[in-house]
């Protein structure tokens, strides 16, 4: 039986993915992961290469009600409006770079994140440092960095 990609179930992945990416160094025992009626992104993760990396991830599960094409090709909209609300970190350095300190992403079943590659603009994916995990209905994770929006 297949599994429903339900937003429980496409956070998991997503951190499941990250814990487990060679050279991803995030520490499971810093992992902060609400529940679905809880304030706040649905996972923080903390590591990265310096240690002192923060990954702020939303995500959204897989509509399976009758307008569910409409529905998930645009809930990545609700998913970057609820990241951009909880963006409450400097996004530029002293010295006018980006922070790389702080990465986002959008944990999106895999229709949806599609459509955000395709609609979110190249500069502004580098300038909030966004990430993107297309979650598939077989549950295989690809991770598109801030240089792969068009």
């Amino acid at each position: 039986m297949a599994v429903k990609l339900t937003e429980k179930v496409v956070a998991d992945l997503v951190r499941l993915f990250l814990e487990n990416k060679t050279n991803g160094n995030w520490h499971p025992e810093k992992t902060k992961q609400t529940e679905l009626h809880e304030h706040g992104p649905d996972l923080v993760m903390i590591g990265g290469k310096r240690n002192s990396e923060r990954f702020i991830i939303e995500c959204k599960g897989k509509s399976y009600a009758k307008s569910a094409k409409q529905i998930n090709s645009e809930g990545w909209l609700n998913a970057l409006g609820q990241l951009i609300t909880r963006m409450d970190v400097a996004r530029m350095d002293k010295s006018g770079r980006i922070n790389r300190a702080y990465k986002y992403g959008l944990g999106l079943p895999k229709q949806g994140a599609e459509v955000a590659l395709r609609r979110i603009p190249h500069k502004i994916a580098r300038t909030l440092n966004l990430y993107i995990f297309a979650v598939s209905d077989n549950c295989a994770i690809k991770m598109y960095t801030p240089k792969d929006f068009r």
